[in-house]
């Protein structure tokens, strides 16, 4: 087992990836072009389109932000972007692009990917990473908020218009704002690998209220609710409902959105995700 560049954060030596996995950072326009020829892989688009300019991943890494490759054996299998933002909360490093091609999914290379770029970003003085994705892909929610340790903290409508890629044709691209609070303690258990999914049994006995779930024929079921913890079911598979039934996904589209907006206008995040896809959302965390 190889393990990534480790720090007295440490950055989870124990995940298991391929034997030979190695994450480097970009140095030069020939690694950049490699770093776009993955992530085209990842993210295809109509015509063969890359998701991003060769010479802009090489402007980011050559101006000093994030961009790297993870190989084994010498070939490339995952790459990530990411560059210094600020907001409100103050600086942080956007990741803007992230990807493992399909035959590494699964391995764990892009977990390792990613604690490379929080130990990069800590290295820094950066204490939170952030990105946006699909909240109604429920495999990726839980790799976020439950293998990192991050929270979803923001919901926009439609946030970067239509895309041709493969993935987001024909639907809104609604996304979640994933903060990544990279030295907080449920970062920290992450990174050591101590995962916290959240048991719905317990939080049902706990007095937490459904306010979206399937039902028998998998179509949405929404109940209004100003409880302090909500609970949202996910359809395990949205890709799948995507191309079979694309009506039905729109209705989740539109049932998640009013549900996840409610809740982060009353102030609450999602903290949690089950094994079975369902959302934990509540107060912030001190």
């Amino acid at each position: 087992m190889t393990e990534v560049e480790t720090s007295r954060r440490g950055a989870a030596p124990h995940a298991m990836a391929p034997a030979d996995l190695d994450i480097r950072l970009v140095h030069s326009e020939a690694e950049a072009r490699t770093v776009v020829r993955v992530l085209a892989q990842v993210w295809s688009r109509d015509g063969e389109l890359e998701p991003l300019p060769p010479e802009l991943a090489w402007v980011f890494a050559h101006s000093g932000n994030y961009v790297a490759v993870a190989y084994t054996d010498d070939e490339p299998v995952g790459a990530a972007i990411g560059f210094y933002g600020k907001d409100d909360a103050g600086p942080h490093l956007h990741s803007h692009i992230a990807g493992v091609l399909p035959a590494w999914q699964g391995s764990n290379v892009g977990y390792l990917l990613k604690q490379h770029q929080r130990l990069w970003a800590l290295d820094r003085g950066l204490d939170r990473i952030t990105w946006t994705f699909d909240p109604l892909v429920a495999r990726n929610a839980y790799f976020n908020v439950v293998k990192l340790g991050a929270r979803l903290t923001s919901y926009y409508v439609d946030f970067y218009g239509p895309m041709p890629d493969d993935i987001n044709s024909g639907d809104e691209t609604d996304r979640c704002l994933v903060s990544w609070r990279l030295d907080d303690a449920v970062a920290r258990a992450a990174a050591d690998g101590r995962f916290a999914a959240a048991d719905l049994d317990e939080l049902v006995s706990r007095g937490a209220v459904q306010v979206l779930h399937p039902d028998a024929s998998g179509a949405p079921v929404q109940t209004h609710a100003s409880d302090p913890v909500r609970l949202v079911q996910l359809p395990p598979d949205i890709v799948g409902v995507r191309q079979t039934a694309p009506a039905l996904a729109r209705r989740w589209r539109l049932a998640l959105r009013e549900v996840l907006v409610t809740a982060f206008a009353d102030g609450l995040e999602v903290a949690g995700v089950t094994r079975d896809s369902c959302y934990v959302v509540s107060a912030p965390a001190d």
